[in-house]
């Protein structure tokens, strides 16, 4: 049986996946590069959608950072009740609700920006379900409003290309594991149960956002060497930061990846180190 909804709604709902998520909010919050990007492309006046939110680990950090708009949603109602119940202990009264980021529960224009934290967007299985995601989010932005998320790198270092060719071969010749859909699925064992997670390379990105008609802004690796030892134990790995907008009138020409000088209001993209592929730790 292929990985589906159904799949994720077990692993995001069994009893280990929701501790180790509900730690994360009192243990980890917010790092320091998760904070200094969002607060660059997510206003603390504006409305915040936290897509993802599991049980509020950045809902709660950025709620703390001055974020007083914002709304956590996720796929997994007990990751929802968990999230609820850490608000409640903390006597703060921020909504949140279960929604299903391939079929969000808003209005169209809804909100200024959207956060989609440490590789949520790659817990979606198929490219066509993440492209649905994105459009989603498209349709809840605002015109001009700002998308922020987080991937694996497939295209890492050079201690990771022996594990793709690998995997690569196998796909080739029709061996890859029956459950997965493409290239750079993985399943991993973690939390109790097994995880899923696409790995996709920078391109694969830039084009899902085109599909989408959402605008690139910026991508980024942050340096885990300037966080705290918490942070790099509870992160394992270099992910790659992004941002994106929806274009500021509904006739706009996606914007990917043009360069410095050339007319467009896009940053270039900033690139870092890159490790090889590993599990996902807990939001």
């Amino acid at each position: 049986m292929k990985v589906d909804r159904a799949f994720l709604l077990e692993a995001y709902s069994h009893p280990d996946a929701v501790r180790s998520y509900s730690r994360a909010v009192s243990q980890i919050g917010l790092w320091k590069f998760e904070e200094t990007f969002f607060s660059r492309y997510l206003r603390t006046e504006g409305r915040i959608l936290d897509l993802g939110c599991g049980a509020g680990r950045t809902t709660f950090g950025l709620y703390d950072a001055g974020y007083r708009k914002i709304i956590g949603a996720d796929l997994s109602p007990v990751m929802i009740r968990q999230a609820r119940l850490n608000a409640d202990r903390r006597g703060l009264k921020i909504r949140f609700r279960v929604g299903d980021a391939c079929r969000l529960p808003f209005e169209s224009k809804s909100f200024d920006g959207c956060l989609f934290s440490f590789n949520g967007l790659m817990t979606i299985p198929r490219r066509s379900l993440r492209i649905t995601a994105l459009r989603e989010i498209r349709r809840v932005l605002v015109p001009g409003g700002r998308f922020v998320f987080t991937t694996h790198e497939r295209q890492g270092g050079a201690s990771s290309q022996p594990l793709w060719r690998k995997e690569m071969a196998l796909w080739r010749a029709g061996k890859q594991d029956p459950q997965l859909h493409e290239f750079g699925d993985e399943l991993i064992e973690e939390l109790g149960r097994p995880t899923f997670i696409h790995v996709p390379d920078r391109r694969e990105i830039l084009g899902c956002l085109k599909a989408a008609d959402l605008e690139w802004i910026e991508d980024e690796y942050p340096d885990l060497a300037r966080e705290s030892r918490a942070v790099r134990k509870f992160v394992c790995f270099d992910c790659r930061f992004w941002a994106a907008r929806r274009p500021p009138h509904s006739a706009g020409v996606p914007v990917q990846g043009r360069p410095r000088g050339s007319g467009s209001s896009a940053v270039a993209p900033r690139r870092g180190r890159a490790q090889g592929p590993r599990a996902p730790s807990a939001m």
